[in-house]
């Protein structure tokens, strides 16, 4: 999957030259964390909820008089920002970018293609993103099951689900579980469920554990 289906494309940008007060108040309207910054048009940085916060003073310090607080709303966002962002092109995969955000301990990476700002994809994406490609969000039955490292094994669980009638709704493979074996889960709905295990141990599969499980919306 590519992060074009997942990020947001109608992106809310700030110039460079926007005041940290009028940025704070943009984040706090929208209620999101991160802005990127252009100038002319081009990504140049983005600031973040945590940036402004630390670069504002708070209006309870009984040290500052309000000129002090009006000045500092008005300082620019590009003394504060971080510049030359970590980038992704919309046809990145969404692992690729889930790695990059983990990496650099981010929790947003604008989409540019062509030179162009042309979306944004937060850690939120991600989380949601893989709740449903995992299948998370449909009811059914959850099989793990230990398969051996025969890459024709996974193509005899499909042909057990088509056999019985199981719909398929996700399938996930941790090759590195053993040397000689792969943990494989599934998860699959329909009327078969009884035989399809069975089918599974008789294919040479060992199934760890069933569970039904209820879609989370």
């Amino acid at each position: 999957m590519f992060i074009k289906l997942w990020m947001h494309q109608d992106v809310i940008t700030i110039d460079k030259e926007t005041p940290l007060g009028q940025a704070k108040e943009i984040i706090s309207q929208h209620n999101f964390r991160h802005l990127p910054v252009l100038d002319n048009e081009k990504l140049v940085g983005i600031i973040t909820q945590t940036d402004i916060d630390k670069a504002l003073p708070s209006a309870v310090d009984s040290s500052l008089g309000p000129e002090n607080l009006i000045i500092a709303a008005q300082a620019k966002v590009s003394s504060f920002m971080a510049v030359n962002p970590v980038t992704a092109h919309p046809m990145d995969p969404l692992e690729k970018v889930a790695l990059l955000m983990c990496k650099f301990k981010i929790g947003a990476i604008p989409a540019v293609e062509d030179d162009k700002l042309v979306g944004i994809i937060t850690e939120t994406d991600i989380f949601q993103a893989f709740t449903e490609i995992l299948g998370a969000n449909t009811s059914g039955a959850r099989i793990e099951l230990r398969i051996s490292n025969d890459g024709s094994a996974i193509y005899t669980i499909t042909d057990i689900c088509k056999q019985f009638n199981m719909n398929l709704t996700a399938i996930t493979v941790y090759q590195n579980f053993s040397r000689d074996q792969q943990l494989l889960t599934i998860r699959v709905n329909g009327e078969e469920l009884d035989g399809m295990v069975d089918a599974l141990w008789n294919s040479g599969a060992k199934v760890n554990r069933v569970a039904l499980e209820e879609g989370v919306n």
